[in-house]
């Protein structure tokens, strides 16, 4: 998960990342030629990032992987960046919150204190790039200043600063206008496309304006410098749509992606789609292998995708064991999915099918069925403590245990088959294996078409005629406000509805779904202090 100090090899990605290049006819030397006789690379990495206000230290050292790859794939690999800088207000409170971490570790006062409060101050070479973008194509010639990484490193070159101060990068034509500037600058055959930051899962309300914070916390890449702006469903396939050319992959490096509503919402924009359920670590994908396995593999994009991704939770698997040391293992909460997307919609069909039965056998099957139904749904597998996204495919599963005559056999499931079919690879932590808490798809679920978001004593309920209310102690507090739309204006236009139908169940079902995370998950667990300490983790 996220290391809690900065380290030396990280100033060189900061320098890394601040050293323009331009795509070289060296790393385009491939058999196929563009429309206008230039020569192509296989692929080009198109990766758009941003610090999300505690990130910068790992999204820099996944820019910094960028150069590490064999040198042979870069003569089929290109890789450009666009990253901003957290703000200098959430740089600065970073700062202090580990300057005050720090006293937990090493006693204040001591001479060994004062040296790791130096050493501290490394975080403050962030500053003078605070709220600014970096766009740059990787050159692996140009890749380090020179210098020991145990000396004090010269300025960063600021000439791959791009753009205004503080632009909102959340903005659909930001994303798309990088998108042209890649593919123009660096064409090939197949565009990887990446978006690396804090993620969320998909959220009715997040798709709406409303003005109030705590909700405001459902998407993709959260810009600090403009209130947590962010991408939601809608805006994120208006960028990639209106792109001047179709990525082969998009890739989510962020947490709680792997959602139902946003799979089928970008399915048609892409053939594969690489996201997680559960929480990522800090450290994000391994970037250094993403390149070698797609260079290794230029006609085999599956193969190129299974590799990364089992490198990849390896990796983080590798990371966890390292923390734990010798005291036993903690939770270990993470994994990664690829799709087929030329699946999805013959799998949407699969859920219809299932959705009608469902709400048929729910109407019409008598007491009995009704009660079997809302036994399962009471215990449906919760994917985070704070939302109500579940296992789409676990739900479906229990529900055909539970009622085989009316879903039939779980076993034989064509609904099962068809999500099989979709999946490439999948991984999940050894944890999470070990404890048979692997999952699969998430999905929201409602009761009666309201969906609450728990912050602990503090709930907020959104009721389907688009009115919030705050609960507490899971008590309705006040009078409801407007949260901008209703869950039909919201949740019917998204692709997974409109294929699925799943919003019928959505208001229908009468049972209120299970309200903790069988797996426990706490987002403040990793980093461990002593018990009286407030714990604090970093997620993507």
């Amino acid at each position: 998960m996220r290391k809690p100090f900065f380290s030396f090899l990280m100033l060189a990605a900061l320098m890394t990342l601040l050293s323009l290049a331009s795509c070289s006819d060296d790393n385009n030397e491939t058999p196929k030629t563009g429309p206008d006789g230039q020569k192509l690379s296989d692929y080009t990495i198109i990766y758009y990032g941003h610090g999300g206000g505690n990130l910068d230290m790992q999204l820099l050292g996944n820019m910094m992987q960028f150069y590490f790859a064999d040198d042979e794939s870069y003569k089929n690999v290109n890789i450009v960046a666009q990253y901003k800088f957290s703000s200098l207000e959430s740089m600065q409170d970073l700062y202090e919150e580990y300057s005050e971490m720090l006293g937990h570790y090493v006693e204040p006062g001591t001479p060994e204190y004062d040296e790791a409060l130096k050493e501290l101050d490394i975080f403050k070479i962030y500053y003078p790039f605070a709220g600014k973008t970096a766009r740059f194509v990787v050159d692996k010639e140009k890749a380090f200043v020179s210098g020991d990484a145990d000396e004090d490193f010269a300025e960063p070159d600021m000439s791959a600063v791009f753009g205004p101060d503080n632009a909102d990068v959340t903005r659909p034509d930001s994303l798309t206008n990088f998108i042209n500037w890649a593919a123009q600058t660096c064409p090939a055959r197949k565009y990887i496309l990446v978006l690396s930051d804090h993620g969320g899962g998909f959220m009715p309300n997040d798709e709406t304006p409303v003005d109030f914070a705590a909700v405001r916390s459902r998407g993709v890449v959260y810009d600090d410098g403009h209130d947590k702006s962010h991408f939601t469903a809608k805006t994120l396939t208006q960028a990639i749509q209106q792109a001047s050319v179709r990525p082969s992959v998009v890739y989510l490096d962020a947490c709680l992606m792997n959602t139902a509503e946003y799979q089928f919402e970008l399915a048609p924009l892409t053939d594969y789609l690489v996201l997680s359920t559960f929480v990522v670590p800090g450290e994000g994908g391994n970037y250094t292998e993403l390149i070698n396995a797609l260079s290794a593999n230029p006609d085999n994009l599956e193969q190129a995708l299974t590799r990364f991704t089992k490198a990849t939770v390896d990796a983080w698997d590798e990371t966890a064991e390292e923390k734990a040391e010798d005291s036993d293992p903690e939770p270990v909460y993470h994994d990664m999915s690829v799709y087929r997307t030329a699946e999805i919609d013959a799998l949407g069909s699969e859920i219809k099918i299932f959705t009608d039965r469902l709400i048929a056998a729910y109407q019409n099957g008598g007491e009995d069925v009704r009660a079997k139904i809302d036994e399962v749904t009471a215990n449906a597998y919760r994917i985070d403590e704070s939302q109500p996204e579940y296992d789409l495919i676990d739900y479906a599963a229990n529900l055909s245990l539970a009622l085989p005559d009316v879903f039939g056999s779980p076993f034989d499931s064509p609904l099962g088959k068809a999500f099989d079919r979709t999946i490439v690879y999948q991984q999940s932590s050894r944890w999470l294996q070990e404890n048979e808490h692997n999952v699969d798809l998430s999905v929201l679920l409602c009761c009666q078409g309201h969906f609450i978001i728990d912050y602990g004593m503090l709930g907020i309920l959104f009721d389907a005629d688009g009115q919030y209310y705050i609960l507490l102690d899971e008590k309705q507090s006040g009078e409801g406000l407007s949260w901008g739309f209703t869950l039909d204006e919201v949740y019917g236009p998204l692709r997974f509805n409109q294929i699925t139908g799943w919003s019928r169940w959505l208001k229908l079902n009468r049972q209120e779904p299970n309200s903790k995370c069988y797996t426990g998950y706490d987002p403040f667990s990793n980093i461990t202090l002593p018990d009286d300490v407030a714990q604090v983790r970093r997620r993507k």
